[in-house]
């Protein structure tokens, strides 16, 4: 089976930089657009989405045949007090400067994640949609999902082993990745970088 990585469209907050973990933003005029250039995939019947509409409202313009499945566990990280604000602008916070600069950014945000909860959650969560799509006898699998959670899912998942900043995605874009049981159990390989849908 094949799987398809997606990262949602452009909101505001993207484009200014921002944590938008769990912040709950629409794409923006720009981001919309961007979606509508990436193309789509009519043939696509199902595509597994996150509770945020920036993940619903891009999996509509790429897959626009495809009933979405709403995924709790799928969801991004939550930065807690960091939400809605950029690097720059908490540049002399000392919350953020700490999680920065002692915890590498995998310590507890404060009111939020850790970012090794929030990728427990991601491996849990996607393990058991591939199951279900396997139990199904699809041969693929399409996500539109955050950043955060591809590179979680990578990170875990990818062979060969890679950093988990090591899978960056801009907005739109995505990967192909084939599964495959190993020693290790679940892995993702021959991992292919997308610009967009190619139908």
């Amino acid at each position: 089976m094949f799987v398809y990585l997606f990262r949602h469209g452009e909101t505001a907050g993207n484009a200014a930089g921002k944590y938008l973990g769990i912040t709950d933003e629409p794409l923006s005029p720009q981001g919309l657009e961007k979606a509508r250039r990436a193309g789509s995939d009519p043939k696509v019947d199902t595509v597994v989405v996150s509770p945020l509409q920036r993940t619903q409202m891009t999996a509509s313009i790429l897959f626009p045949q495809a009933k979405q499945l709403v995924c709790r566990g799928l969801k991004e990280m939550d930065f807690g007090d960091f939400e809605g604000r950029s690097a720059k602008e908490m540049e002399h916070d000392p919350d953020y400067r700490y999680w920065v600069e002692q915890t590498q950014c995998m310590g507890p945000c404060p009111h939020g994640d850790a970012t090794m909860v929030f990728q427990h959650r991601v491996w849990g969560a996607f393990s058991k949609e591939v199951e279900r799509a396997l139990g199904e006898g699809r041969d693929s699998l399409y996500f539109v999902v955050h950043g955060g959670v591809v590179m979680s899912v990578l990170y875990r998942f990818g062979v060969p082993k890679a950093p988990f900043y090591s899978w960056p995605l801009k907005t739109c874009e995505g990967y192909r990745c084939r599964v495959e049981y190993g020693p290790e159990g679940l892995q993702l390989v021959d991992i292919c970088h997308l610009d967009g849908v190619k139908p």
